[in-house]
């Protein structure tokens, strides 16, 4: 059935679904109330009908009788009430016919026995004895005036119900929107969220049908909230009780391979495979404690670290990061492009600039150009360039040429311990941790793979200006 596919399907609009209810609802009560007035309508009309036949029978009553020996029936040529439509008759007791209109016929259109108000066919008949005259009078109506008053009624009725239905569709419609234009308020507002902001919604203003859903959202995020924040708290306590340990057995593993290389107990292959296993432990723990620097800052981010804002130099911020990166494999690897020009609001005069000034946190940024150039350095190859460029937008973009990221993961690995399908080792927080800071300075990570430039990753970082 229609209606039970209506309910059940999917995507369904609870306006459109309250007005063509309450349309529909208020189409059968006007049909409903129009069906009784009309009933009401014809049960009038033929008490009035019925009632002027009967005084039209009076009158003929009335009428001379004709002398006792003639046989002959007297003609009316215009009944009184001017009806050339109305069939008449007046007979004795005896049934002989006295008076006829000229249409009536000769024989009686009814039992004159008694009083009758009776419908055959197409003609309405009242018999009307009066038997102090001795005589009966019929008359006979036909039943197309009282269909044409009935006719009349119905479309006096139904009538304005067509022509009101559009109008009350568009009342219906613009009053339904503004009782659901509340609703359409907090969807904006859960729409134009960020994916990991899980502030409460508001809850003044909404009608009482909708409180519970908003309150039971709010709990449902205040219970995310508690474990988000236990995450944060377990992965800032465990990278924080690593990196101790982790640097001591560094440490104590670097003065083991000096011992070691200035020995002589150990010769040969032996030596060799001994030097390799000190060297793949001391690989596997500067990963370790890479992975407790990338979970102490994802931490920072997650917790809040851009959102204390000034404004900042993005080329001072770049040129301070790539000093980071000094070995010389590396500096041969990167380039850094700075702009040349700013364009002014009436994007005709051209003002050189040595700068551009965004709102952001000097260390966030930091911590995701950092981030950006140590991904593109590891999953571009050992030989291909890597460009930093600032530009007036104001955006850092980091580009590279590497194997790229499909095109359905781009959004997948910017959540934490997701990688793409580069063979080089790390953890998966790199680009969790960009995106993390741009959100709390009120900017984007845009990710695109292949650019226009090759087919490596463009990974741009949109800021606001200051």
């Amino acid at each position: 059935m229609a209606w039970a596919t209506d309910w059940t399907s999917e995507g369904w609009s609870l306006e459109r679904r309250l007005r063509n209810r309450l349309l529909a609802a208020m189409t059968g009560l006007w049909l409903l109330g129009s069906g009784l007035a009309l009933y009401a309508q014809w049960r009038e009309t033929n008490r009035v009908l019925d009632t002027a036949q009967e005084e039209i029978a009076t009158t003929l009553l009335r009428l001379p009788t004709p002398p006792s020996t003639d046989s002959t029936t007297i003609v009316l040529p215009h009944p009184p009430t001017h009806d050339q439509a109305m069939l008449m008759q007046v007979y004795t007791k005896d049934g002989r016919l006295i008076w006829r209109t000229q249409q009536a016929p000769t024989t009686p259109l009814a039992v004159l026995d008694k009083h009758l108000s009776i419908s055959e066919g197409d003609w309405h008949i009242v018999v009307l004895p009066a038997p102090h005259l001795d005589r009966v009078a019929v008359v006979a109506a036909p039943m197309h005036d009282r269909r044409e008053a009935l006719l009349s009624g119905a479309q006096a009725l139904l009538l304005p119900l067509l022509a009101l239905l559009p109008l009350t569709a568009l009342t219906l419609t613009w009053m339904l929107r503004r009782v659901f234009r509340r609703l359409d308020d907090l969807n904006q507002d859960l729409r134009a969220r960020d994916r990991g902001e899980l502030d409460p919604v508001a809850v003044t203003g909404l009608p009482r049908e909708l409180t519970p859903l908003a309150e039971g959202l709010n709990q449902l995020f205040e219970r995310l909230t508690q474990v988000r924040q236990a995450e944060r708290a377990f992965a800032a306590n465990s990278a924080h009780e690593l990196r101790t340990p982790i640097a001591a057995a560094q440490a104590q593993l670097q003065r083991l391979m000096h011992e070691f290389s200035n020995s002589a107990t150990m010769q040969g292959e032996e030596r060799t495979a001994m030097l390799q296993r000190i060297d793949a432990l001391a690989r596997q723990l500067t990963r370790l404690h890479h992975l407790c620097v990338k979970l102490l800052q994802l931490s920072r981010a997650d917790a809040g670290l851009g959102q204390h804002t000034e404004p900042v130099d993005l080329v001072d911020v770049a040129q301070l990061v790539l000093e980071e990166f000094n070995q010389p494999e590396q500096q041969a690897r990167l380039h850094l492009e700075l702009p040349t020009s700013v364009v002014d609001d009436a994007g005709t005069d051209a003002i050189t600039s040595d700068s551009v000034m965004v709102q952001g946190d000097l260390d966030a940024l930091g911590i995701a150009l950092r981030n950006l150039i140590e991904n593109a350095l590891l999953h571009s190859g050992p030989s291909q360039r890597v460009t930093v460029r600032i530009t007036p937008q104001p955006s850092i973009d980091v580009i590279d040429e590497g194997p790229g990221i499909p095109p359905d993961r781009l959004d997948t690995v910017r959540q934490p311990f997701e990688r793409g399908e580069s063979p080089s080792p790390g953890h998966g927080l790199g680009l969790a941790i960009v995106s993390a800071v741009a959100r709390q300075m009120g900017g984007t990570l845009q990710l695109i793979s292949p650019h226009t430039e090759g087919h490596g990753l463009h990974a741009r970082l949109m800021l606001r200006p200051a």
